[in-house]
């Protein structure tokens, strides 16, 4: 009997301690709830760059109206501050547009039950033991050292970043596309090469150094590599294409005002027929003025014409799986519609949507001023102007936005305001074309 009882309590023991590190795991859980109500004659609630040919330019613009919403959780299981696993889903949808079904960006339409829940991020981030390197491995966000025009999205991939002393360096390898089984532009359909041949893939090399406590520099080399010419579906993308990014860029404290900026070079071969030759670049600066903050942005990134060999155009990251999806961004102008706008859900329209203009590439300057009113009360009103940088029309002047947004804090955590943007279109365009605008109201929720 007594070695009943103890073979019975070494079990009860050896499974209370192989239970522990469940026990001790950390789960943390954070998010986003944000609803908008749009009126517009411009945001039609769909994505690309606003043309004539699609209609959201037009000289009878209609006004439309329309409430999306947008739902973020992460869940983070951390075992230690040197290990913790990342997750984050997102689910958006436009009330009223469809319901009993499967698929994003939708199921807000009467009975809902919509299958639509999106991952955007699954990795474990680590520290490694005994050395100064971070890992973030799986699916996880990435955005470049040059304020996203060249990439700004979620990626499968492994970085590494290692900080010792003054510098900080970032090493990684993201894969955006493996397809196995497709169609080649004869219309032959063969799975003919397994995975890992048909691909796209881009190689980081980002660098920091801080030369003191006001002053930052950094370098960057980005390479990117696709090899999807024998599965090309549309023969207006590039496939066969090996770009090489190099970089540099700073940030100084000069006491009143932060000056930063960037230029980019980019060189290589496109289609395995034309040679690369382009670039961007970048001035900003921002300061205390007042009750608030001061900011200014000036981007550039080469275009051309496409009429002879050379390409001038800077290529930033697109998703060839749903078309020219922008995959990159420029969110310090805060624009709402001549840039895309960081407060998209299932709306992201654009007059200029990728920041190759459309291979035209683009100069543009942007003002903004944020200020808090009082303890709950805050504003903001920014402007705008961009026009192609080259371009086979008689004028290259696009337009000029102004927007503002008022709001005010109902908690710690909850904001809601009232937003409203217009431009004046340029010549670029056809003078009978309408003006585009908006106006939203915006509940914003953050935990």
């Amino acid at each position: 009997m007594k070695k009943k009882v103890l073979a019975v309590s070494a079990a009860c023991a050896l499974t209370a301690a192989t239970a522990v590190p469940a026990l001790a795991l950390e789960n943390e859980f954070h998010g986003m709830f944000r609803v908008k109500g749009t009126i517009s004659n411009f945001d039609d609630s769909g994505t690309g760059r606003a043309t004539v040919a699609n209609g959201v330019l037009s000289d009878n613009a209609k006004t439309k109206n329309f409430v999306d919403q947008r739902a973020r959780i992460m869940y983070i299981a951390k075992a230690n501050d040197d290990l913790k696993l990342v997750t984050h889903f997102e689910v958006d949808s436009q009330w009223g547009d469809n319901s009993y079904a499967v698929g994003r960006n939708d199921g807000g339409s009467i009975g809902a039950d919509q299958v639509n829940i999106e991952t955007k991020n699954i990795y474990l981030d680590f520290n490694i033991p005994a050395v100064p390197v971070n890992m973030k491995v799986g699916i996880q966000p990435f955005t470049d050292a040059y304020k996203g025009i060249y990439v700004n999205t979620d990626m499968a991939g492994a970085l590494a970043t290692a900080r010792y002393g003054n510098f900080t360096n970032a090493l990684g390898w993201f894969r955006l596309d493996d397809r196995k089984d497709t169609v080649n532009t004869a219309g032959v359909h063969s799975p003919a090469f397994s995975s890992g041949k048909d691909t796209r893939d881009i190689i980081v090399l980002d660098s920091k150094y801080a030369l003191n406590k006001d002053v930052k520099l950094g370098g960057s080399y980005y390479l990117y590599n696709d090899d999807k010419s024998a599965y090309a579906t549309d023969s207006t993308k590039s496939f066969n294409d090996i770009i090489h990014t190099v970089g540099l860029n700073a940030e100084a404290n000069l006491g009143a005002v932060i000056v930063d900026g960037f230029a980019l070079y980019q060189f290589g071969n496109l289609n395995d027929t034309r040679h690369l030759s382009a670039w961007a670049a970048n001035v900003g600066a921002r300061g205390k003025l007042g009750i608030g903050t001061l900011r200014a942005q000036f981007l550039y990134t080469s275009g051309d014409t496409r009429t002879n060999g050379t390409s001038n155009s800077f290529v930033p990251v697109i998703n060839h799986t749903s078309g020219a999806d922008a995959e990159n961004t420029f969110y310090p102008a805060d624009m709402r519609l001549i840039l895309r706008d960081k407060w998209g859900t299932t709306d992201d329209r654009a007059i200029v949507y990728n920041s190759d203009n459309g291979g035209e590439g683009l100069f543009g300057g942007f003002v903004g001023y944020d200020a808090n009113l009082t303890s709950k009360v805050f504003a903001n009103a920014n402007a705008g102007f961009v026009a192609a940088a080259k371009t086979n029309k008689a004028n290259n002047y696009m337009g000029t936005e102004v927007n503002a947004e008022i709001g005010y804090k109902l908690y710690d955590n909850m904001t809601a305001s009232i937003q409203g943007a217009y431009v004046f279109l340029g010549d670029y365009y056809d003078n009978s074309l309408d003006d585009p605008y908006l106006s939203r109201i915006v509940l914003n929720y953050a935990f």
